[in-house]
């Protein structure tokens, strides 16, 4: 591992496992003797995986019943992530630990870029405005896919009812196909390594395990390619 870290993200609509799947490789690593943390963006129901202004942040963010347009949701997002930058990854980076995201500015081009119409070059120009190059470039990225919205939706379900609507689980599935679909372009347009949480052929949903070890080799092989 270089002295500069590894800053490595897993992408994917919700349902998809990314913060399960981000945690394990987290404690893998730390126990294999690896300096290892977890964010989750925009933040997270652990305050070690994220600070108290991001988590408040999350709440306005996930709460439906807060009508708001997606230029809201974009400024939200965004200082959001500034604030995860600053206080968690980058200092984390520095000291040459692997940094470990569910989620980063990815989502938001799927979601309010190509779910809710915002021009994409706007959201990356104020993404970067408010982190860092190193933010918006990622050692490693992942994306995870599923693309069974009746999946999607039992995954979803089994969480438990909610007090307040999430503002994007519960859109529609017109919405949802959206944002499936845009992950999978986003993918090909970025040369950024998709797994299916369904096998296509099969219709084989995979374990947690058979997910977990597609992860760790495209990770290994980015590793090993340095």
């Amino acid at each position: 591992m270089s002295e500069r870290g590894r800053y490595i993200v897993i992408e994917g609509n919700d349902g998809t496992g990314k913060s399960t799947q981000v945690e394990r490789l987290t404690k893998q690593l730390q126990v294999e003797g690896f300096p290892a943390i977890m964010i989750e963006e925009p933040g997270s129901e652990d305050p070690d995986k994220a600070t108290p202004v991001a988590n408040h942040l999350r709440k306005i963010i996930k709460d439906g019943s807060l009508v708001r347009d997606p230029e809201i949701n974009l400024a939200l997002f965004s200082a959001a992530r500034r604030e995860l930058w600053q206080q968690k990854i980058a200092p984390a980076l520095a000291k040459g630990a692997f940094v470990l995201s569910a989620r980063n500015y990815f989502s938001t081009l799927a979601y309010q870029g190509r779910g809710e119409g915002l021009d994409e070059q706007h959201i990356l120009d104020l993404t970067e405005l408010y982190t860092d190059p190193r933010y918006m470039k990622p050692d490693t990225m992942v994306i995870l896919t599923l693309d069974d919205e009746a999946e999607r939706a039992k995954r979803i379900a089994g969480r438990g009812e909610l007090e307040t609507p999430d503002t994007f689980e519960s859109k529609g599935s017109d919405f949802q196909a959206k944002v499936n679909r845009a992950y999978i372009d986003l993918a090909n347009e970025y040369g950024i390594e998709t797994i299916a949480c369904v096998d296509p052929e099969t219709g084989h949903n995979k374990s947690i395990d058979e997910i977990q070890a597609e992860i760790r080799n495209v990770t290994l092989l980015s590793w090993l390619q340095e």
